[in-house]
């Protein structure tokens, strides 16, 4: 197994063979909280009938958008037309609150930056000589990389090791090492503090879910609980602090991996899972010099986009502020840019299929559009949005629907839904 060094000279493991997405040594993918509602609107009477010519469907699309409020913008793009690929454009140009759309740019910019194939490692460094009878004269550090799918298997696996390394008893202490981050455990919709949408942010995080205590001290202890199971006996309490520099040039003695960013990215796309992606956000911008940040990882973000020519202001990974924004056409522009990437397919199957999986496996249910159609959700206050690509046209279509200013939600969802339909009946 060999490893991907990354700018700054940090190290993601890589491996030849992708852990399924439900699952990992690093522990179960959680699907999280998520703002978009996954309840489908009534689309009785939605036309899910044979083809439709160009003509005919800007003519359906331009009656639809006539009914959304006026704070929207449409832009649906064919990617395989010979000659003028724009299908229909209404106010495309004007930045708009993306909501969870806001995802697509911070996961397309983590499998450019991290590559698909990379895992994120968790580490156990000990501190101090090993007696013959297997005692350790110092500290276990249990060291974060960032990985938000670290749970119990993860921290079993871990004890496993230790145990096997030969050691019985460590005199010092469990020290929980999550300064790869911050120490922000929020984001900017929260003041950076405790939000009521994510779990607590940090370079060491169990479980993926909400702690008692800080994350870092949570998968400490139970890395501790779990040694002790195991006939481990630690001396003393468990702590947070970082790996003495002189550590990071000896072997591990024992690690863990995460699944695939590929199956990460899946498991953030799917059910728009707000905590993933913040995770993912911080670790774009952590290197062995620097730690990951917010807004270090909007930069990276922003950077990425406009390599693609294509453009975002962005505040977070999750879309939970009004403040990440984007026009309909510089999205379409990231969706068909990923077409070209070399992680294509895995941002492709990361959104969720109409009618099938995820936040749309409740949405356009036996239409034109079921199984034909990939699109990411995306729900906040006044803010309702959806885009992604349709099997259509010759190849592929893509499409971005923002709409702000909701009043109705299941409304906003109603002619999203009706628009994707008739663009997936599109035929040239």
């Amino acid at each position: 197994m060999g490893l991907i060094t990354l700018a700054g000279g940090l190290a993601l493991s890589s491996a030849a063979a992708a852990a399924p997405t439900g699952s990992g040594a690093g522990g179960p993918l959680l699907a999280g909280p998520d703002l978009s509602a996954r309840s489908s609107p009534n689309l009785a009477g939605a036309t899910s009938g044979g083809a439709i010519s160009r003509s005919q469907l800007h003519r359906k699309l331009k009656q639809l958008a006539k009914k959304a409020p006026p704070s929207s913008g449409f832009y649906v793009y064919d990617t395989d037309a010979a000659g003028n690929k724009v299908l229909f454009d209404r106010k495309d140009g004007k930045r708009r609150k993306l909501a969870s759309n806001t995802k697509l740019f911070t996961t397309a910019t983590a499998l450019h930056r991290l590559g698909p194939e990379s895992r994120i490692e968790t580490l156990v460094r000990a501190r101090g000589s090993v007696t013959p009878g297997g005692r350790l004269k110092g500290d276990l550090y249990l060291v974060g990389g960032g990985d938000p799918t670290l749970g119990s298997s993860g921290i079993k696996s871990l004890a496993k090791q230790v145990k096997r390394a030969g050691i019985k008893r460590v005199k010092g202490s469990v020290r929980a090492d999550d300064s790869i981050f911050d120490s922000k455990r929020g984001v900017p919709d929260s003041g950076f503090g405790p939000s009521p949408y994510i779990a607590p942010l940090s370079g060491l995080v169990y479980g993926g879910s909400s702690y008692s205590t800080d994350p870092a001290l949570e998968a400490g202890s139970a890395f501790k609980q779990q040694l002790r199971k195991r006939g481990v006996k630690v001396g003393g309490r468990v702590k947070i602090a970082k790996a003495p520099k002189k550590l990071n040039g000896r072997e591990p003695i024992a690690s863990v991996e995460s699944p695939t960013i590929a199956a990460i990215v899946e498991a953030t796309n799917k059910p728009s899972n707000n905590f993933y992606a913040e995770m993912l956000l911080k670790r774009l911008w952590a290197t062995s010099n620097r730690r990951g940040t917010t807004r270090g990882g909007t930069k990276a973000v922003e950077r990425f986009a406009r390599s693609r020519h294509s453009r975002i202001s962005q505040l977070d990974g999750s879309g939970l502020s009004d403040n990440n924004r984007s026009a309909p056409r510089d999205v379409v522009r990231l969706l068909v840019a990923m077409r070209a990437h070399r992680a294509h397919a895995a941002f492709y199957d990361s959104l969720p299929i109409a009618g099938k999986e995820g936040t749309l496996d409740e949405r356009m249910e036996g239409t034109a559009a079921a199984g034909r159609c990939r699109a990411k959700t995306g729900t906040i206050d006044g803010v309702s949005s959806l885009s992604g690509y349709c099997n259509a046209g010759r190849g592929k279509v893509a499409f971005s629907l923002l709409m702000n200013g909701v009043a109705s939600y299941d409304a906003a969802r109603k002619i999203q839904d009706k628009m994707t339909i008739e663009i997936a009946r599109y035929r040239p």
